[in-house]
C-alpha cells in the first residue's frame, strides 16, 4: 500500500467521527510539531483548504477546511498535545494515573518486515530489566514488527485520549477553562491568569521602537563555569574538595510573586531621570561601567565575538539598555551608570495571587496526582508568554491549474522578495512560507495595544529579578563558586539551614559531589557521594552521552584535548513533508565562550572574566 493510500484510509477513518451536527473535529498528536505534522500537510491539500499556523518557525497546528462531498465546509484541526503537556507520554501516563501502560518499541529497527525473536537490546531505549521482561513476555511467541507497531500506536492513542480527558476535567473543575481553547501551556496559563487573576488596565502590548529597545535588556539566564574541577592540588591529585549542588525552587515563579512589575503605559524621557526622581522605575539606556576588581561580573550583554554572538558577563564599559531592577541590584557592587534616556513605568504586583494559588494547589495535592503536575506546569509556563517575539509567519498555498495562475503566482513571488523563507511545488500546488510584514499596515497601527499577551517589559523584569536573586551567590565570601546555571549553583560549602527547604525561593540540595569536571556551560560530569555518575553535554544525543563516563570528561582538562562523536541529525521540512537524516561530527572540548580559561602546566585550572574590549568585534 502506498503512502497516499495509507493517508487516504486515515482521513476516511477520521470523517466517520463527525456527528450529524458537528462541524469541527479536533485531532491531537503528541509531538505533531516535531514529527507527525511534517508528513501531514502535503497529503491534506487534495481534501480542501489547508491553513497551517506557524509561530517563530514552529508548526503549531493545521486546519483543514474540507471540500469533499458530504463534508463540504466542515473542519478538521490537528493540534499538538506536547505543546500543552510538554512531557513524554510515558511520564504523563504515570502522572495522570492512566490504567493502560505505554508500551515499548525498538525505534532503531528499520526492517519493517522483521519477524522472529525479540530484537536485540541495542534497538531499544530501555533498561536491562525492562528488556528481560519483554523476553519473558514473548517466550514461545514470534515478535512481528508490523503487529507490534500497530499495537504500539493504538496503545499510544488510547493513553493520550485518557490523559487529555483527565487534563481537561481537572483544569475545568478548578478554573472553568476548556483546554481545547489553547494551543500551548503558556497560552493556557495566560488564559487562566487573565480570566481569574489579572488586574484591569495593567498589561499592554509594546510594539515598534519601544519593544525593540526594551528587548535589548532581555538577556535570559546566566550560565557560567568559574572553576573547572574540584581537585586539590595538581591534575594528578586524588584528593577532591566536596561540593554542593543546589537548585532554587521555582526561581521565576518566586520572583514573579515577590517582585513589582512594570504596568500601564510607559513615559518616554531624555536625560538622567534619577536626578529628578531617585526611585524612577523602568528601562534605561546608559553608559555602564563594571568595577575592574570584580571576579564574577553580574551584568551580562549580548555581543559579537570571533566565536559568534555570545551572552557574556564581562568587565569594561559599554552603552546599552538595562532595567532599573538590575541596576539597583548591582550598584552596591561598584557598578556605575550614566542614564541617557529611557522609558519610565508605574509598578505593581501582578502575579502574587496567581503564583500562590498554583503553589498551594501543589501543596494540596500530593505528587502522583494530576493536579500537582498541572499546577506546577501552569505556575512555570506563564512567564514564557510575555517574552515571545512578535514574529508573524504566514503559509500561502496556491493551486496552479493553468498559465494564468502561474503568471499571477510569479508576480506575488516578485512582490514578496526576501520575505519568503521557503517554498516548494507539490503536485500542482505551490506552498510558500513567508513573513507577514508586507500584509501589515504599519503606518496606521498604534504602537501599543491593550489586553494582548506579549509584553517584553514584564519578561525582562522577571529575568532581571531572577539574575539579581542569583547574584547573591556570586562574589560571596562565604564559599567558592564553581558553576552556575539560570537557577542552580555548585559551591564548596553548605548553605545555612534557613536557605534550604521546599518553600518558593528556597534552595534544594540536589547532589553532594565528590568529584566534578566543568568543561563549558551545560557540559559537565559529576560523581556524587553515593557513587552515581552524572554526565551532561548540551548538543550531544542521549544515546551517546549514556556511554560517557566521568573519566572521559576529566581527560579533556588537558590543553587542546578533544573527542569527536559521529551522531545522526534530523532535518525537517514541513512544506516538503519530509524528515531526512545525516551524520554530523560533534567535537567535545573545553570552550571559552563565556570566561577566559587559565591553564597551569597545560591543565585547565581556573577562569577569569573577559574584558569586552579584548573580545568584541566592532561593526564596520
Amino acid at each position: 500500500m502506498s503512502q497516499k493510500d495509507l493517508f487516504s484510509n486515515f482521513l476516511n477513518g477520521l470523517l466517520s467521527f463527525f456527528s450529524k451536527k458537528g462541524n469541527i473535529l479536533t485531532v491531537y498528536a503528541h509531538n505533531l510539531s516535531g514529527f507527525d505534522g511534517i508528513f501531514l500537510m502535503k497529503h491534506l491539500l487534495s481534501y480542501g483548504k489547508v491553513k497551517p499556523l506557524i509561530f517563530n518557525g514552529r508548526l503549531m497546528c493545521i486546519e483543514l477546511k474540507l471540500e469533499i462531498k458530504g463534508y463540504n465546509g466542515r473542519k478538521i484541526i490537528f493540534k499538538d498535545s506536547y505543546l500543552l503537556l510538554p512531557y513524554s507520554l510515558r511520564k504523563l501516563c504515570e502522572a495522570f494515573n492512566i490504567t493502560l501502560t505505554k508500551g515499548w518499541f525498538p525505534y532503531k529497527l528499520t526492517d519493517i518486515f522483521y519477524k522472529g525473536i525479540v530484537p536485540s537490546i541495542n534497538y531499544w531505549n530501555i533498561s536491562i530489566q525492562e528488556y528481560e521482561a519483554l523476553i519473558k513476555e514473548f517466550t514461545g511467541i514470534t515478535w512481528s514488527f508490523k503487529d507490534e507497531a500497530i499495537k504500539y500506536c493504538k496503545l499510544d492513542c488510547f493513553c493520550l485520549y485518557e490523559i487529555l480527558v483527565k487534563f481537561n476535567e481537572n483544569v475545568f473543575n478548578k478554573f472553568q477553562i476548556n483546554i481545547h481553547s489553547s494551543l500551548t501551556a503558556p497560552a493556557l496559563s495566560m488564559r487562566i491568569f487573565k480570566t481569574h487573576f489579572m488586574p484591569e488596565n495593567t498589561i499592554y502590548q509594546l510594539l515598534g521602537k519601544i519593544e525593540k529597545d526594551i528587548r535589548e535588556s532581555y538577556t535570559g539566564g546566566a550560565v557560567d563555569v568559574y572553576k573547572p574541577h574540584n581537585k586539590i592540588g595538581s591534575y594528578f591529585s586524588k584528593t577532591f574538595r566536596k561540593l554542593y549542588y543546589y537548585d532554587v525552587n521555582s526561581l521565576y515563579p518566586t520572583v514573579m510573586a515577590q517582585g513589582e512589575m512594570p504596568i500601564g503605559l510607559p513615559t518616554i524621557f531624555e536625560g538622567d531621570i534619577r536626578k529628578i526622581d531617585s526611585n524612577a522605575y523602568g528601562f534605561f539606556y546608559c553608559k555602564i561601567t563594571t568595577p575592574a576588581y570584580l571576579e564574577h561580573p553580574i551584568l551580562q550583554r549580548i555581543i559579537k565575538t570571533s566565536e559568534g554572538t555570545r551572552t557574556i558577563a564581562g568587565l569594561g564599559s559599554w552603552t546599552g539598555w538595562i532595567s532599573s531592577i538590575e541596576m539597583d541590584a548591582v550598584i552596591k557592587l561598584g557598578y556605575t551608570f550614566e542614564i541617557i534616556k529611557g522609558y519610565q513605568f508605574e509598578k505593581g504586583n501582578l502575579f502574587n495571587e496567581y503564583i500562590n494559588r498554583m503553589y498551594n494547589l501543589r501543596l494540596e495535592y500530593p505528587k502522583g496526582h494530576p493536579m500537582n503536575l498541572i499546577a506546577k506546569l501552569m505556575m512555570n509556563s506563564l512567564y514564557g508568554k510575555f517574552g515571545m517575539k512578535n514574529e508573524l509567519t504566514v503559509v500561502d498555498i496556491f493551486k496552479i491549474n493553468d498559465e494564468s495562475d502561474k503568471t499571477a503566482f510569479e508576480k506575488l513571488i516578485d512582490l514578496w522578495g526576501n520575505s519568503i523563507h521557503d517554498w516548494v511545488i507539490s503536485d500542482n500546488y505551490v506552498i510558500v512560507i513567508r513573513d507577514k510584514t508586507l500584509d501589515i499596515k504599519t503606518e496606521s497601527e498604534p504602537v501599543i495595544y491593550h489586553g494582548t499577551d506579549i509584553n517584553i517589559a514584564i519578561a525582562s523584569a522577571i529575568t532581571s529579578y531572577a539574575r539579581g536573586y542569583m547574584s547573591f551567590f556570586k562574589n560571596n565570601s562565604l564559599f567558592n563558586l564553581y558553576y552556575s546555571d539560570t537557577d542552580s549553583i555548585v559551591i564548596d560549602r553548605p548553605l545555612s539551614d534557613s536557605m534550604v527547604g521546599n518553600a518558593l525561593g528556597q534552595l534544594k540540595l540536589e547532589f553532594l559531589i565528590e568529584k566534578a569536571v566543568f568543561l563549558a556551560p551545560k557540559v559537565y560530569a559529576l560523581i556524587t557521594d553515593s557513587g552515581e555518575e552524572i554526565v551532561k553535554v548540551k548538543g550531544l544525543k542521549h544515546d551517546v552521552i549514556s556511554k560517557l563516563h566521568f573519566s572521559d570528561l576529566e581527560a579533556l582538562l588537558i590543553q587542546d584535548s578533544t573527542r569527536e562523536f559521529n551522531q545522526e541529525k534530523w532535518f525537517k521540512s514541513v512544506i516538503k513533508g519530509e524528515i531526512s537524516t545525516s551524520n554530523e561530527i560533534y567535537t567535545l572540548k573545553v570552550t571559552s565562550n563565556k570566561r577566559e580559561q587559565i591553564y597551569i602546566d597545560g591543565i585547565y585550572t581556573n577562569t577569569k572574566p573577559f574584558n569586552y574590549e579584548d573580545i568584541q568585534i566592532k561593526d564596520a
